[in-house]
């Protein structure tokens, strides 16, 4: 499957630098800044679009313009037509922040934006500087990314990217996914809004409710503060292998009670031979084996080290991986093409950290 994941912060370590990213500043073909070094487990690279039509997708140090796997980071396109400007961020754990990271904009209309020398780059060294990998865009063949630019669709409408679904996260306090089921086709986006306490959709099985699927993606905690008014959002795209068969999800909150076993779950497509019903009756009657530890390695899927308490107050929820965890602050969300390969059929695009106003929630999606 192939997911794309939004991952949400909202809220942050008090100790992290937040490094300001303009891309297409001065309606030009270009991130101010080119790059940024110095920057470590926590911080948070924010992207915000101020121009045309364009992306921050992942690639490497040798191929400039090519994606660099169906789990790296991807903003998908985002046109800046919108007030607030879009944004996209991206928040460092000890892994990614361990080595460079590459980006460029995946823009091909038009004209090449990476051949032209859009590209963007986190902690580049010595050995491997900013300068030789945007002089190897410049040089570098066509752009393989075949992702076209549509334009923005608004939450729970159908549009080029799909139909996006709005679940609300412990809505009212309470360990419930709303609605807890839907129905949904390829192309279509399911964003996940935490709004109270602090939850994850944690991608399971049928049979294993409560247990983090092998390769499964996985939004890590997003703890929300009591009283707040903003809330943390993380999405899911679904492409055509997704939607052939159900998908589930749960809590995986444990402290101080396994949400999984009350009952907190949600399904996308389930049949008249696996129901949501039995689903939920699965996981109220299973044994927690729920084990962040062993979360997908992928960029998707969130490793936290144990279970954060559900209090509201608790900011260690954010979401990691051996990828970046993608945060966006802005109505129109960005879409991070982090998908996880691991399990066929799922993209997940993680916007991580989303701050949106509980009152009156309105997600637009921008492929």
């Amino acid at each position: 499957m192939k997911f794309v994941a939004f991952a949400l912060l909202s809220v942050l370590s008090v100790s992290a630098t937040t490094f300001n990213v303009a891309v297409g500043d001065k309606d030009g073909l270009v991130y101010n800044p080119p790059f940024i070094s110095g920057a470590v487990a926590g911080d948070q690279i924010v992207f915000t679009f101020t121009s045309k039509n364009h992306s921050v997708t992942q690639s490497t140090f040798t191929s400039p313009c090519v994606k660099a796997s169906s789990t790296a980071i991807d903003s998908g396109f985002m046109p800046a037509t919108t007030t607030p400007q879009p944004t996209f961020t991206i928040t460092l754990n000890p892994t990614t922040a361990s080595a460079p990271l590459w980006f460029f904009c995946a823009q091909t209309n038009p004209a090449n934006h990476c051949h032209a020398g859009m590209v963007f780059a986190i902690n580049p060294t010595q050995t491997k500087t900013f300068a030789q990998y945007q002089a190897t865009a410049k040089s570098s063949g066509s752009n393989s990314t075949t992702t076209p630019p549509p334009t923005n669709s608004t939450n729970g409408a159908k549009g080029t990217s799909g139909t996006v679904h709005t679940v609300i996260v412990g809505q009212n306090e309470t360990l419930t996914f709303t609605p807890d089921s839907i129905q949904a086709v390829a192309g279509d986006t399911i964003a996940f809004t935490f709004v109270s306490k602090n939850h994850s959709a944690t991608q399971s099985t049928f049979t294993n409710p409560c247990t983090l699927a092998p390769g499964g993606v996985n939004s890590g905690f997003q703890p929300i503060p009591a009283n707040s008014t903003m809330a943390a959002q993380w999405s899911i795209t679904l492409d055509a292998e997704s939607v052939s068969a159900p998908l589930w999800f749960f809590c995986a909150q444990t402290n101080p009670a396994v949400h999984c076993q009350k009952g907190m779950v949600f399904a996308v497509n389930p049949t008249a031979n696996k129901t949501f019903a039995q689903f939920q009756n699965n996981a109220i009657n299973s044994v927690n084996t729920t084990s962040n530890s062993t979360a997908s390695s992928s960029t998707a899927s969130s490793t936290d080290a144990g279970s954060p308490t559900d209090s509201s107050s608790d900011s260690s929820g954010t979401a990691s991986g051996t990828g970046a965890s993608i945060t966006g602050s802005s109505t129109p969300t960005s879409t991070n093409s982090a998908s996880n390969g691991a399990v066929p059929g799922l993209r997940s695009s993680v916007d991580a950290g989303l701050m949106v106003a509980i009152v009156g929630l309105v997600v637009s999606l921008g492929f």
